[in-house]
């Protein structure tokens, strides 16, 4: 049945309802007549045909689109190259000049000539209506017609390209993807947070200079790249740094914030080259120049690798190698310091104990009252000193634990009701209940151990404790405490000297993640605090801070740092597994491109920088390059030829320039800038594609502000970021 229901046509079947039951399990169904086969054969091929002329005719709006961007990539190169040519014209002029005849000024302008005839701003395509062209046009054509100018875009328009063969196009796509590779592995500098707060257009009752020492960390990073213990994270981002062709720093001692901002309008060519303009808290003038402190850095991976053998880690090496109060004797009222003979460590010590004192970058970052301007100087303005003057720290200064306990009151905050300072010999020297300001609405017992009993009969007020605190410290005296920046907020006071042993010590291995001191003292103390169910016992955790730090002096800066040692263990596993193999491979990004240091300087090396330079040459191997060159120079004018030959030859370049503040005087005060502006712009023409270019203006004897320039130069000569910088989180 089966066989004679699948031979005729569905039309022919007709099934008794009163057989259906008798014909249960049978399938009856039907096939497609030879017709319709050939009819879904014929729809199933245009349909094909359709998709295929689709495909083609997106394939070849492709192609018009890949030949139209061909068409603007060739005007962009030939605008590059024009570009790079009267770069070239504009120099040569400026070097026939200088080394023509001498204007009667020459002496005067530092050997630079000026040039008159300035190049107009153009537009990439100019719009022309001239009677000739309109002349030549056919009826049909407009009579206004595009051309790109002979002068200004490097000569007439390339021959639009209309139609792409097959092979033009994949090979188009292939340039398209490399030049796309290049544009993603481009440096960039993006500023975070604390950088915007710096930078010159931030108001200045708002703006907070970055310091020194985090254009140090900048160049570490150029550098040494991801290994560099001292990221710049704090106040940028440097992306791809690997793609960073070299580094260029001209330092010009002796121009101030001051200085350039009262003659901004003659930095033409300074600002059209930076946007990136940031104002730099520096050290005092007494204490050394700009240059010494930048050559602190690991100058070759072979200096570096050096510190590591040394030190066991480049993190040890930076932290025994700082000077924590270089520029917190900028900001704090600190005497100078009579007696340069270093003085013998603290018999207890084995390392210097000033070398765990927070730097002014710390103690901003962890949220230290600090007398720095711009938002902190509004934050801190009631607060007092803890001594008039300061007498300059030594590694023999007395350390004193402190500790505060608050409440909380009416005002929504914690008030100081208790502190306690104890000695280095653990001896109480100091203890006092303080009546806060506001009415006290919760006491915090289990915290604080302060119930409204003893606060009952107390009288004295913060100012009487204020002025107890600072007759009892010397003045040189060194803070310690456990996250003391909450106990000097409470006493409304400011240190220089402090030693915080949530930082200094970390068990965590993660630097923001800090621990109690009571899981400190049971670690490394193997005491247990804090176990008083009435509250915490100042003068407990006082001895505790104090035992903590004496502990670390009295073994090295690594102990109790989990960070510091994991790095070491991991050098030292490294080591021992690949042998001396190792001081070629650590920096390799360094070592492959076997790039040196360079000095220039004008006049001669200071014995500071000297000392420097000798202890990065005993770290290089005799049969190897110099690891540092110094270029000692009688002017300006040779600074700039000797970077000119030299920059691209070397990983950091560093131009020391002096400017007399003399020059700056009101009459000369604008042809000075003037000079100085050519300057910048003759030291940039020296800049390689993908090189990074810092000018630091060194502040001057009146105004120790700086201003820190930065930029990253691009194929065209042009800086980056010449776009807002993004801010990152």
């Amino acid at each position: 049945m089966l066989n004679s229901a699948n031979s005729l046509p569905l039309q022919s079947l007709r099934v008794n309802p009163k057989r259906s039951a008798g014909m249960c399990g049978t399938i009856i169904f039907r096939q497609h007549p030879r017709t319709e086969c050939l009819t879904i054969r014929r729809s199933t091929s245009r349909m094909k045909e359709q998709l295929s002329s689709k495909q083609q005719e997106r394939n070849e709006k492709k192609k018009k689109k890949m030949a139209a961007l061909a068409n603007l990539m060739q005007l962009n190169d030939r605008d590059r190259v024009h570009e790079a040519e009267l770069a070239k014209r504009r120099e040569a002029l400026l070097k026939s000049g200088s080394d023509g005849a001498a204007s009667p000024n020459d002496d005067d302008d530092g050997g630079f000539v000026t040039v008159c005839s300035k190049r107009k701003p153009r537009n990439r395509l100019t719009i022309k209506n001239t009677s000739d062209e309109s002349a030549a046009c056919d009826a049909d054509e407009p009579k206004i017609k595009r051309s790109r100018s002979a002068e200004g875009g490097g000569g007439d328009l390339p021959d639009p390209v209309s139609t792409l063969t097959e092979e033009q196009y994949k090979s188009l796509s292939a340039e398209l993807r490399r030049r796309k590779r290049e544009l993603e592995d481009m440096p960039g500098l993006r500023l975070r947070e604390m950088g915007q707060r710096a930078s010159l257009e931030t108001p200045q009752d708002v703006r907070t200079p970055i310091f020194l020492t985090d254009i140090q960390h900048l160049l570490m990073s150029a550098l040494i790249g991801r290994n560099s213990p001292c990221a710049p994270d704090r106040w940028c981002s440097l992306d791809k740094w690997l793609s960073l062709s070299h580094s260029v720093v001209v330092i010009l001692e002796g121009l101030s914030l001051y200085h350039y901002l009262s003659n901004e309008s003659r930095f033409e060519a300074t600002n059209r080259i930076f946007n990136t303009k940031l104002e730099m808290l520096l050290p005092p003038q007494d204490e050394g120049k700009i240059i010494d402190e930048i050559a602190q850095i690991p100058l070759t991976n072979v200096q570096a690798q050096k510190l590591i053998d040394e030190h066991g880690s480049l993190e040890s090496a930076v932290e025994l190698n700082k000077d924590p109060t270089l520029l917190v004797k900028t900001i704090f009222p600190i005497e100078k310091q009579t007696c340069k003979d270093a003085l013998e460590l603290h018999p207890d010590d084995k390392f210097p104990r000033t070398k765990l004192l927070l730097s002014a970058l710390q103690m901003v970052d962890e949220g230290y009252p600090i007398p720095l301007q711009g938002e902190l100087h509004s934050r801190f303005k009631s607060f007092v000193f803890t001594k008039k003057r300061y007498a300059p720290v030594t590694d023999r200064s007395p350390m004193y634990g402190v500790d505060c306990e608050m409440c909380r009151t009416i005002a929504g905050v914690n008030e100081l009701t208790r502190i306690s300072i104890v000695d280095e010999k653990l001896e109480t020297v100091y203890e006092s209940l303080v009546r806060p300001i506001n009415k006290i609405t919760d006491y915090l017992t289990q915290y604080s151990g302060i119930t409204a009993e003893l606060m009952e009969s107390v009288t004295k007020q913060l100012f009487e404790v204020q002025q107890e605190v600072s007759q009892l410290l010397p003045a040189d005296a060194i803070l310690v405490g456990q996250s003391l920046n909450s106990d000097l907020n409470a006493l409304k006071m400011m240190h220089p000297y402090v030693i915080d042993t949530s930082v200094c010590f970390n068990i965590s291995g993660v630097r923001k993640r800090k621990s109690k001191l009571k899981h400190l003292a049971q670690t490394f103390l193997k005491e247990q605090i804090q176990e008083n169910d009435d509250g915490h016992d100042s003068i407990e955790d006082s001895r505790a801070t104090l035992k903590l730090v004496k502990m670390k002096l009295a073994n090295s800066i690594e102990f109790g740092d989990e960070i510091l040692t994991q790095r070491k263990r991991i050098h030292e596993v490294v080591r021992a597994s690949s042998g001396d193999s190792i001081k070629n491979n650590l920096f390799a990004h360094v070592a492959k491109r076997d790039k040196r240091t360079a000095i220039v300087t004008v006049g001669d090396l200071q014995p500071r920088l000297k000392e420097v330079i000798q202890k990065a040459e005993q770290a290089v191997p005799k049969d190897n390059r110099k690891a540092v060159h110094v270029h000692e120079v009688s002017s300006p004018k040779e600074a700039v030829r000797k970077v000119n030959e030299i920059a691209l030859e070397h990983a950091l370049t560093i131009a020391n320039l002096l400017v007399p503040e003399q020059d700056f005087m009101l009459e000369t005060a604008e042809r000075a800038a003037t000079k100085v502006d050519k300057l910048i712009e003759r030291l940039w023409n020296t800049v390689a594609h993908n090189g990074l270019f810092l000018v630091l203006m060194g502040g001057s004897a009146e105004c120790t502000k700086g201003v820190a320039k930065i930029a990253i130069k691009r194929l065209n000569g042009t800086n980056e970021t010449s776009a807002p910088l993004s801010v990152q989180d």
